[in-house]
Parts: structure tokens; sequence; C-alpha cells
């Protein structure tokens, strides 16, 4: 597998279409679906749907064997964790990262009732971890969620003040993941893309219809495309799109959204 992201490329989340193991997933990424890459599931359980102990093991073995570019998905929820143990699971999943060949892996902030307080000691956690992730060489993509007051659950990392505490660290292994579907929520998206632009490196493909978090596939929902598409073009956006809508037995949606990618940016 290689190692960081080339710009450009297209991938898609493991959690949005059907395989039984990792050389299925490869093998539909690749030959299936043409894409440059997947983007992982990496959960403490180590079971479906996440990547379970023997496909990481798999995994280690294709290293180096392949152009398939592996990110992946972690789900500790990091401002709620006492901050020695939130630093182990980030370098716990470096570990995993390095064994793999993942380059990147993407994060939300998590949850926490002082907003300020949150976003404070996520900032410390990373603080910590950082320098570990740059000798490695992989990426921490951190991504935007719901609204902060979304059914009470305090979620950190909607709005651009939230990112730049963090992006003060400076570090180009941190990087913004923008996501189609909670911008779309929280109503901000054209903040976001204009204030994170300079940090921005991966983006999620979702759709929904602006209230909650639907996952509809590509077009079947109310997110601005073209809008989002267009700004995407005049930041000169050229990191990596993420499908992170269902690409199952109606595959229309998922290749009408490749096309459209390949016509605005040739090269992915």
């Amino acid at each position: 597998m290689t190692t960081g992201f080339v710009a450009m490329r297209i991938v898609i989340s493991a959690l949005h279409f059907d395989w039984h193991d990792i050389d299925h997933c490869v093998d539909r990424v690749e030959n299936e679906f043409g894409l440059d890459g997947v983007e992982l599931s990496f959960h403490e359980s180590f079971s479906r749907p996440h990547c379970t102990r023997e496909d990481l093991s798999v995994l280690q073995g294709l290293k180096g064997g392949s152009d398939l570019v592996l990110s992946a998905h972690i789900w500790e929820d990091l401002a709620r964790m006492v901050p020695k143990d939130a630093e182990r699971a980030l370098l716990g999943w470096l570990a995993v990262c390095e064994k793999t060949g993942t380059s990147g892996l993407v994060f939300h902030g998590g949850t926490y009732p002082d907003r300020r307080e949150g976003i404070a000691g996520t900032r410390r956690v990373l603080q910590q971890v950082l320098p570990e992730f740059e000798r490695s060489g992989v990426v921490l993509h951190i991504e935007n969620h719901y609204a902060y007051e979304y059914e009470g659950c305090n979620e950190l990392f909607s709005e651009p003040w939230e990112f730049r505490e963090v992006f003060s660290l400076e570090s180009p292994f941190l990087r913004f993941c923008f996501d189609t579907g909670h911008g779309h929520m929280t109503r901000n998206w054209r903040l976001l893309l204009d204030d994170l632009g300079p940090h921005l490196a991966y983006v999620h493909l979702a759709d929904n219809f602006g209230a909650n978090d639907d996952h509809c596939a590509y077009r079947e929902g109310t997110v601005p495309w073209d809008s989002i598409f267009d700004r995407l073009e005049r930041i000169r956006f050229d990191g990596a799109f993420c499908v992170e809508f269902p690409v199952r037995e109606d595959t229309g949606p998922f290749h009408a959204c490749v096309q459209d990618l390949r016509n605005r940016w040739g090269g992915c």
C-alpha cells in the first residue's frame, strides 16, 4: 500500500458497500469501482462492520503490494476521555497505521458539556501526539460534525473557530476533513470551506435533507452539490474525495458522483 495521499484521489468508505474479507474489499474498490483507495473503520471492538484483527493481519501482508491508498475512520470520543487514555488510543491507532500502510486517520472531535473546555482539552491531546504522527507521516483529519446544540449531543467541531483553535498547532499532519452532509445540517458549509480551506485535505461525500444525518445517495437529498463543488474549485482543493453514501443495489448515484468529480477534476 502507498503512504500519503496523491492529489485528487477518489476513495470509498468501507462502511458503505458490502464485502466479506479484505481481499474482496480490495478487489471491489480497485476492479469494480475503479477507485484509488478505501477508508476503513478502526474500532476497539475489532468486529464488523469495522476491521477485525484478521483483516489487519491481511492488510499488513499486503503492505507495499498494491497502489491502493488506505485511510481509516476512528470512533473514540476523545474529548470525554482521560487525556492520557486519549493519547494512548491515538498512538495505538498510529501503530496500526504503520503496520498496515494506512496513510491517514479521520476522527470526530467528540462531545463535551463545556464547549471551550472540550476544544482546549482536545488541542492538548493532539499537541502531545502530533510529533509521533509527523515522524510516521500519518495524517490526522478532524471532521466537522453536528451543531453543538443538535439533540443535546454537545458535539464539538462544527464551527470554524473550533478548528482554528487546534490548527494553531500548525502541523502539516493535522488537517481538515469536510463532511458535506454535516455542513448541510449546520448551514455553515460556506464558512467552513472559506475559513478552513488552507487546511482542507479530505472531503466526505454524503447527502441528507438538512435536518438529520440521513446518508442518502448522491443527489437524493438536498445538499447543494454544484455550489459546494464550485466552492471547492474556487479554493483550489486538491485532496481526496471519499464516497460516504450507500453503494449497494443501485449503483447509479455512485457512478453519477464519480463522473461529476472527474468532469470537474480531470486528474482524479
